[in-house]
């Protein structure tokens, strides 16, 4: 049986949890340019842009996607959400960034968790700008934000660029 302090503690531990959780996903991502365990992360390139509206799609450049894999892993670690796990808690290798089950549980009161990250692999269902302006906005045009954990970003235009090109590439 549990008692009111019991559950008191309980609701409290969920609430840091959930803070501290957003909040490192935060910090992190605020420290883009920054390194990692000692990483330097790879020089950004900027793609080409098309001249005029209709033109052909922006070229891929190897460098982009090089960053962009170093972000997505070590700064906005998105491969912890949106990768499936084994039954020890390990990311299963060949699987990453294809979507899976989000591995904290959400509090018991929030009704807008996300139990499930979408696959990015490849972007399905997204075009390159829609991804850009996401991780530089926070949302994606007319499509609905993204509900928790995922933490609203605000990375600079190259940086979001970087792992757009990266998870177009895989």
């Amino acid at each position: 049986m549990k008692t009111a302090s019991g559950l008191r503690f309980l609701t409290h531990f969920r609430l840091f949890g959930v803070a501290a959780i957003g909040g490192a996903v935060a910090l992190m991502a605020s420290a883009s340019a920054q390194t990692t365990a000692g990483q330097t992360p790879p020089a950004p390139k900027t793609t080409q842009r098309p001249a005029a509206p209709g033109a052909a799609a922006p070229t891929r450049v190897a460098g982009d996607v090089a960053r962009g894999e170093y972000l997505v892993n070590n700064v906005a670690l998105c491969v912890q959400c949106h990768s499936p796990r084994d039954q020890r808690g390990n990311i299963i290798a060949k699987e990453r960034l294809t979507g899976g089950p989000i591995p904290v549980l959400g509090p018991a009161w929030d009704q807008e968790w996300a139990y499930r990250a979408p696959a990015l692999a490849g972007l399905p269902g997204f075009t390159d700008e829609q991804i850009v302006m996401l991780l530089t906005e926070g949302h994606a045009g007319d499509r609905p934000a993204p509900r928790r954990p995922m933490p609203p970003f605000r990375m600079n235009r190259a940086d979001a660029e970087a792992i757009a090109s990266y998870l177009r590439s895989r």
